[in-house]
């Protein structure tokens, strides 16, 4: 496994925990309240996270089908843009990280 792609993994796994925990309460801990509270509070970071969570494994997928280093470096500092034109503030710690794999990845000498 290349440096790109272990930071990229890492960078997945760690990023991935706060929006299937806000899924999570939504779908599980709101029901069980009765009435539809969350809903009102949760509405926006479930949108938010389920679009943390398709870019997220969308990277991850580029980064461990395409062989070649340069195409996976672009797509992932397109992931970094579409990430921080999408989610904004939220997306900003994402953003860096898929610049810094995308740059990582066009450095590779591999291809």
């Amino acid at each position: 496994m290349l440096l790109y792609q272990k930071f990229t993994l890492i960078t997945t796994i760690l990023s991935l925990i706060v929006p299937l925990l806000v899924i999570f309460v939504y779908f599980f801990i709101n029901p069980l309240i009765g009435i539809p509270i969350l809903g009102f509070f949760l509405a926006d970071a479930v949108l938010i996270s389920v679009k943390i969570i398709a870019i997220k494994l969308a990277g991850l997928l580029i980064v461990f089908c395409i062989k070649n280093t340069k195409v996976v470096g672009l797509a992932l500092i397109l992931c970094g843009i579409i990430l921080i034109l999408t989610i904004q503030l939220w997306g900003i710690p994402g953003f860096v990280l898929y610049i810094v794999s995308g740059i990582m990845a066009l450095r590779e000498k591999h291809h």
